[in-house]
């Protein structure tokens, strides 16, 4: 299953209430990349859509606390997976606190196998960083381009409208068309190899 990018706005404003340092605009921009990461991890090792919501917001809040990025060098290693084993953690942490009735796991019982691979390896959450990557190359591809180009990009090849609706809609001829959508396309496609190398080695907020 595809699970989407995370967009509880609730508990995006209830994370970025907590943040102790840096801006709201930086940690909003921050968490709108990678929740949908956290979410789709939490979610394919198992967890309920409330308790993924949960460990959305323990990881960041934990990120916004003082030394809350301890342990990672930009440069020197693997964003991606440096979060992915945060992540691990609180799903150990959740899995740990809803046993009472039960008997507590240990770490070594708990099944990783369910948690995708970290990138060194291809695994199923390859497809939540790629969305992360391509909502954030589509972000830079609207800022820096015509708003009328990014439309029809955006209907054309992202939506998949029909070629003759997005001419309708927009009042375009087809080799127009075709010549806004090859360029853009060729855009996207630099600032998506972008945008992947800068989401796994990023600014902290």
């Amino acid at each position: 299953m595809n699970y989407k990018r995370f967009r509880n706005e609730e508990t995006r404003t209830s994370v970025l209430s907590g943040v102790r340092s840096g801006t709201e605009e930086a940690w909003g921009r921050f968490f709108d990349i990678y929740a949908g990461y956290v979410y789709g991890l939490a979610r394919r090792a198992g967890m309920s859509v409330p308790d993924a919501d949960e460990i959305v917001q323990t990881v960041f809040s934990g990120l916004s606390a003082p030394g809350g990025f301890d342990g990672y060098e930009r440069g020197k290693g693997s964003f991606r997976s440096w979060l992915r084993r945060r992540v691990e953690w609180r799903i150990v942490d959740k899995r740990r606190t809803r046993a009472s009735a039960f008997p507590q796991p240990t770490e070594e019982e708990i099944d990783f196998d369910a948690i995708p691979a970290p990138p060194e390896a291809a695994g199923p959450d390859d497809a939540d960083w790629m969305e992360a990557a391509r909502d954030e190359a589509l972000r830079r591809l609207r800022e820096s381009s015509a708003p009328e180009h990014f439309a029809i990009f955006h209907a054309s090849v992202v939506e998949e409208l029909p070629t003759e609706s997005v001419m309708n809609i927009y009042h375009v001829s087809r080799d127009n068309l075709y010549q806004i959508r090859k360029r853009m396309k060729s855009t996207f496609a630099k600032l998506l190899v972008q945008a992947l190398g800068d989401i796994d080695a990023p600014l902290l907020p």
